[in-house]
Protein backbone atom coordinates (compact mmCIF):
# COMPACT_ATOMS: atom_id res chain seq x y z
CA UNK A 1 0.00 0.00 0.00
CA UNK A 2 2.91 2.38 0.62
CA UNK A 3 3.86 2.73 -3.10
CA UNK A 4 0.41 4.18 -3.86
CA UNK A 5 0.75 6.91 -1.23
CA UNK A 6 3.45 8.93 -3.04
CA UNK A 7 1.31 9.47 -6.18
CA UNK A 8 -1.61 10.39 -3.94
CA UNK A 9 0.52 13.06 -2.23
CA UNK A 10 1.63 14.45 -5.58
CA UNK A 11 -1.96 14.62 -6.76
CA UNK A 12 -3.00 16.30 -3.51
CA UNK A 13 -0.20 18.87 -3.90
CA UNK A 14 -1.47 19.66 -7.39
CA UNK A 15 -5.03 19.98 -6.13
CA UNK A 16 -3.81 22.18 -3.28
CA UNK A 17 -2.13 24.57 -5.72
CA UNK A 18 -5.29 24.67 -7.83
CA UNK A 19 -7.41 25.31 -4.74
CA UNK A 20 -5.16 28.20 -3.72
CA UNK A 21 -6.16 30.00 -6.91
CA UNK A 22 -9.83 29.09 -6.59
CA UNK A 23 -10.44 31.37 -3.59
CA UNK A 24 -11.12 30.72 0.07
CA UNK A 25 -13.00 27.63 1.17
CA UNK A 26 -15.46 28.02 4.04
CA UNK A 27 -14.27 26.20 7.13
CA UNK A 28 -16.35 24.78 9.93
CA UNK A 29 -14.62 25.26 13.28
CA UNK A 30 -15.19 22.61 15.93
CA UNK A 31 -17.66 23.65 18.57
CA UNK A 32 -16.72 24.19 22.18
CA UNK A 33 -13.39 24.91 23.82
CA UNK A 34 -10.35 22.77 23.22
CA UNK A 35 -9.49 20.34 25.96
CA UNK A 36 -5.96 20.38 27.24
CA UNK A 37 -3.61 19.01 24.58
CA UNK A 38 -6.16 18.86 21.74
CA UNK A 39 -5.22 20.17 18.31
CA UNK A 40 -7.51 21.41 15.54
CA UNK A 41 -7.13 19.48 12.29
CA UNK A 42 -8.64 19.90 8.83
CA UNK A 43 -10.02 17.11 6.63
CA UNK A 44 -8.41 16.75 3.20
CA UNK A 45 -10.14 13.56 2.00
CA UNK A 46 -12.72 11.08 3.29
CA UNK A 47 -13.20 7.54 2.00
CA UNK A 48 -15.62 4.95 3.34
CA UNK A 49 -15.71 1.25 2.53
CA UNK A 50 -19.11 0.05 3.71
CA UNK A 51 -18.30 -3.57 2.88
CA UNK A 52 -15.24 -3.54 5.17
CA UNK A 53 -16.94 -1.21 7.65
CA UNK A 54 -14.20 1.44 7.81
CA UNK A 55 -13.80 5.14 7.12
CA UNK A 56 -10.41 6.70 6.28
CA UNK A 57 -9.80 10.41 6.80
CA UNK A 58 -6.67 12.09 5.45
CA UNK A 59 -5.99 15.33 7.35
CA UNK A 60 -3.47 18.00 8.27
CA UNK A 61 -3.33 20.83 10.80
CA UNK A 62 -6.22 23.27 11.05
CA UNK A 63 -3.93 26.23 11.72
CA UNK A 64 -0.66 26.66 9.84
CA UNK A 65 1.15 27.58 13.05
CA UNK A 66 0.28 24.15 14.51
CA UNK A 67 2.11 22.25 11.73
CA UNK A 68 5.30 21.49 13.69
CA UNK A 69 3.32 20.41 16.76
CA UNK A 70 1.07 18.11 14.73
CA UNK A 71 4.10 16.64 12.96
CA UNK A 72 5.73 15.77 16.27
CA UNK A 73 2.50 14.27 17.61
CA UNK A 74 2.05 12.17 14.46
CA UNK A 75 5.62 10.84 14.71
CA UNK A 76 5.13 9.97 18.37
CA UNK A 77 1.71 8.33 18.00
CA UNK A 78 1.83 6.41 14.70
CA UNK A 79 -0.56 3.46 15.06
CA UNK A 80 -2.01 4.75 18.35
CA UNK A 81 -5.62 4.85 19.47
CA UNK A 82 -6.78 8.48 19.58
CA UNK A 83 -10.01 10.38 19.94
CA UNK A 84 -11.48 13.00 17.63
CA UNK A 85 -14.44 15.30 18.04
CA UNK A 86 -16.45 16.76 15.18
CA UNK A 87 -18.46 19.98 15.19
CA UNK A 88 -21.38 17.85 16.44
CA UNK A 89 -19.47 17.58 19.72
CA UNK A 90 -19.33 13.80 20.10
CA UNK A 91 -15.93 12.21 20.83
CA UNK A 92 -15.10 9.20 18.66
CA UNK A 93 -12.30 6.63 18.93
CA UNK A 94 -9.99 6.05 15.96
CA UNK A 95 -6.60 4.69 15.04
CA UNK A 96 -4.07 7.23 13.84
CA UNK A 97 -1.39 6.67 11.20
CA UNK A 98 1.31 9.07 10.07
CA UNK A 99 1.63 9.37 6.30
CA UNK A 100 5.41 9.33 5.93
CA UNK A 101 5.43 10.30 2.24
CA UNK A 102 3.37 13.46 2.93
CA UNK A 103 4.83 15.97 5.38
CA UNK A 104 2.41 16.76 8.22
CA UNK A 105 -0.39 14.45 7.08
CA UNK A 106 -2.25 11.95 9.21
CA UNK A 107 -4.77 9.22 8.52
CA UNK A 108 -7.66 8.42 10.87
CA UNK A 109 -9.24 4.98 10.62
CA UNK A 110 -12.57 4.39 12.36
CA UNK A 111 -15.76 2.35 12.15
CA UNK A 112 -17.94 3.43 9.20
CA UNK A 113 -21.08 5.23 10.29
CA UNK A 114 -19.78 6.08 13.77
CA UNK A 115 -19.02 9.70 12.79
CA UNK A 116 -19.35 11.98 9.79
CA UNK A 117 -16.53 14.18 8.53
CA UNK A 118 -16.46 16.08 5.24
CA UNK A 119 -13.70 17.56 3.12
CA UNK A 120 -12.69 20.96 4.54
CA UNK A 121 -14.26 20.29 7.95
CA UNK A 122 -12.23 20.90 11.08
CA UNK A 123 -12.18 18.64 14.12
CA UNK A 124 -10.39 18.31 17.46
CA UNK A 125 -7.80 15.56 17.72
CA UNK A 126 -6.80 14.28 21.16
CA UNK A 127 -3.84 12.06 21.94
CA UNK A 128 -3.84 9.62 24.89
CA UNK A 129 -1.04 11.31 26.88
CA UNK A 130 -2.20 14.82 25.95
CA UNK A 131 -5.50 14.88 27.87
Amino acid sequence: MRPRIAPLCGMMLGLGVAAAFAGPTPQTAPSGPATNGAIVCKVLEVHTDEQEGVTLVLFHQGEKSEGPRLGALLRGHDGARVEFETSAGHPQPATLFRIGACFGRGLLVFRAGSAQLSKGEQFWLRFPQER
